[in-house]
């Protein structure tokens, strides 16, 4: 049987939170935007708009709330829009007033820093929901775009009990959603991507050609399958939105964060220096460092990661990093 949707709770003020509102608000009536705090709420409902890269304006149907009780207990879904590095005070926030039957739906692509865990790991650790009414959105999804109506594609991983209903809900005349059950292969492609674009924001910056990048491209989608492999993801999903599509946006679209800080990087910036000229949190920074240290561990190869885990973290120099990978023992496609 259909679940009926009748509201959507969408935790995070954010960019994306605010875009995927809006679109929601196509098809679904209630929707609401759930705040940090009163004065955050009262900020909100006044402006009716943040501030980031542009200024994304909610639409007037979309209600503004921080009474986390109330709201999660009318709501089918919730929708976690929040930064990485903030998960854990925000699942504490709303992990009392989730019962089973909910659906959560994660739209934030990196890892929980303290326990390196995904995302949706750390979820069904921390609430207590049916593993099934778990899913992950992701794709090349740049908020600014999507929220002027420009066409765009994503996935939601979804059981498949639910699959059609989230599709519904999802689409729109300018946004496509398709869906799958391989929420690890979606999830994990979205982790990645933001570490390989910090590499491409570097091969811009250095002009280096277009069959650089392509070459760039071709070999982070190689490493990019063999981690979602690894992680028990289907290949499938390295070839699909969340894969190979979401890592062409972010490579070529200096709108991305992680590609600026790979631009930055290259001018001879460092991560605190460059951190402080770009608006926002930069989530390729803590998922290259998890990323890396746990494949070292499990020692499979992925050089591209290791180095620009080196020119990150260990001050490497980006060119020296490039020699280095063209210098790698030769070897079959």
């Amino acid at each position: 049987m259909k679940k009926n949707i009748n509201k959507i709770s969408i935790l995070g003020a954010t960019s994306w939170g605010i875009t995927l509102a809006n679109i929601l608000s196509e098809n679904i009536k209630d929707i609401v935007i759930l705040t940090r705090n009163d004065i955050e709420t009262r900020r909100l409902q006044k402006e009716k708009h943040i501030k980031r890269d542009k200024i994304y304006k909610l639409k007037n149907s979309i209600s503004i709330s921080n009474n986390y009780e109330e709201e999660i207990f009318d709501s089918d879904i919730i929708i976690l829009a929040v930064p990485s590095a903030s998960i854990r005070e925000n699942i504490n926030s709303i992990k009392a007033f989730i019962t089973n039957e909910k659906i959560i739906i994660s739209a934030i692509k990196g890892f929980e820093y303290k326990s390196e865990q995904l995302i949706s790991d750390y979820i069904l650790e921390k609430i207590k929901i049916n593993k099934k009414n778990l899913g992950v959105i992701s794709g090349p999804n740049i908020s600014s775009e999507i929220y002027d109506g420009l066409p765009a594609t994503t996935v939601i991983g979804i059981n498949k009990e639910y699959e059609e209903i989230i599709r519904e809900i999802f689409n729109t005349n300018n946004f496509r959603a398709y869906s799958s059950n391989d929420l690890k292969g979606i999830e994990v492609g979205g982790v990645l991507k933001n570490i390989f674009a910090i590499g491409a924001g570097i091969i811009q910056q250095y002009d280096l050609g277009t069959n650089a990048m392509a070459a760039y491209i071709t070999r982070s989608l190689f490493e990019m399958n063999k981690v979602i492999l690894f992680f028990g993801g289907k290949e499938s999903s390295t070839f699909g939105n969340s894969g190979l599509g979401d890592l062409i946006t972010t490579c070529f679209n200096g709108k991305s964060r992680n590609n600026q800080l790979g631009v930055l990087i290259a001018k001879g910036h460092n991560i605190s220096s460059a951190q402080k000229k770009i608006n926002g949190i930069i989530e390729g920074i803590n998922s290259t460092k998890i990323i890396n240290n746990l494949l070292s561990r499990e020692d499979i190869e992925t050089p591209i990661i290791s180095e620009i885990y080196k020119v990150l973290f260990e001050s490497k120099d980006p060119k020296i990093g490039i020699k280095d990978l063209m210098d790698r023992d030769y070897s079959r496609e």
